[in-house]
């Protein structure tokens, strides 16, 4: 099956009137903020993406988006690889969301002036936000998991005698 690049930029209520669905990549060449953090880029992101309206008319964008990237191991130092994921649910329906109190399932994007969505950069923060905060191997693959980290030595506390006090006033 033929690999299809997803549009860079949509209008979201115009797309979503017409119940449109997006299945395709986005090249890793795009994922310039990306390429920034990790190692490199495996893969090209897969992205599903379905647009439409919900019940209560909001203008909904949700989906998901993946690759496959490699990381540096913050515990042996080497690399390995990492499959990101991350599953989307916009609107560009700020006030009605607020009006009905759905904040909790849709996350806003803003439209620029022409009334469009940069899809590439909503979905490149996505995977950027599923980027662990300190990306490691699994415990069984890392040459260094398993082990107990500690960082000097560990001197145990005198533990204080509670009865101390009255030795001193029995001694009186």
């Amino acid at each position: 099956m033929q690999k299809v690049k997803i549009p860079q930029k949509v209008d979201p209520r115009y797309t979503a009137a017409k119940r449109l669905d997006y299945v395709g990549i986005i090249p890793k060449e795009k994922l310039e903020r990306l390429q920034g953090i990790v190692e490199e880029i495996v893969e090209d992101a897969e992205v599903r993406l379905t647009f439409g309206v919900d019940l209560q008319g909001i203008t909904a964008i949700e989906g998901s988006v993946g690759t496959a990237v490699k990381c540096v191991c913050q515990r042996c130092g080497e690399l390995f690889d990492l499959k990101l994921n991350s599953e989307i649910r916009y609107t560009p329906d700020l006030k009605k969301v607020e009006e009905l109190g759905l904040e909790d399932l849709y996350d806003y994007v803003e439209v620029d002036e022409f009334g469009e969505v940069d899809l590439y950069q909503i979905l490149e923060d996505e995977l950027i936000l599923s980027l662990p905060s300190s990306p490691r191997h699994e415990d069984a693959d890392c040459p260094e998991g398993g082990k107990e980290w500690v960082a000097g030595e560990f001197i145990e506390p005198e533990k204080a005698n509670p009865f101390a006090v009255l030795s001193k006033l029995k001694s009186k």
